[in-house]
């Protein structure tokens, strides 16, 4: 019986002490409109630094530029390194680098994907929660549209419809620490009672 008691009693434990360890472990956010706002900033430099060379822009060199400028923004855009991989979709993958090395290690968690809708000319920022944030952009000049391109032609490569892409809308922010009182409003007349 003294046996059947002690197991009893740590199953709950057990479970309170799995419940705890998984919220503590949970990853920081990342602010997706920064990233956005980083995208479209590193295409305007890769542009402009990409003038005047003999080679075509390349994909892995934007992953890498878009990375260091994520890792020297002020603030930061995330409490740790930040790794981009390109990904064969046409995508750029952005993961904690926690050791800096640019490369994806066992345990470097994914923490968002930028893609391109050709359609709505909108760059698109999606985080491990499915938040979903936008930006629209011009294009740039003839380099950033050959990057652009290159992106788009990896998309029908890999099978990406367009059509997905074009219907993603942006999702607000969540955030955890929202209070009783401004989910109720604040009762001021501003609101217009």
């Amino acid at each position: 019986m003294n046996n059947l008691t002690t197991r009893l009693l740590a199953v709950p434990a057990f479970f309170s002490i799995l419940m705890f360890s998984a919220c503590s472990d949970k990853a920081p956010s990342v602010d997706l409109k920064k990233v956005l706002e980083i995208t479209e900033q590193t295409l305007t430099q890769f542009e402009d630094r990409a003038v005047g060379s003999e080679n075509a822009p390349s994909i892995d060199a934007f992953a890498e530029e878009f990375a260091a400028n994520l890792n020297t923004a002020t603030p930061p855009v995330y409490p740790e390194p930040l790794g981009v991989i390109a990904g064969e979709d046409g995508s750029f993958k952005g993961y904690q680098d926690s050791d800096g090395n640019s490369v994806q290690d066992s345990g470097e968690a994914d923490l968002f994907t930028i893609e391109i809708d050709g359609e709505g000319s909108r760059l698109i920022a999606t985080d491990v929660n499915s938040t979903v944030q936008d930006r629209h952009f011009s294009g740039g000049g003839l380099l950033a549209g050959l990057l652009i391109g290159q992106m788009l032609g990896r998309q029908r490569a890999a099978g990406v419809n367009p059509k997905s892409l074009s219907s993603k809308k942006s999702t607000p922010a969540r955030s955890s620490n929202t209070s009783a009182k401004s989910k109720a409003g604040s009762g001021s007349h501003s609101s217009g009672k």
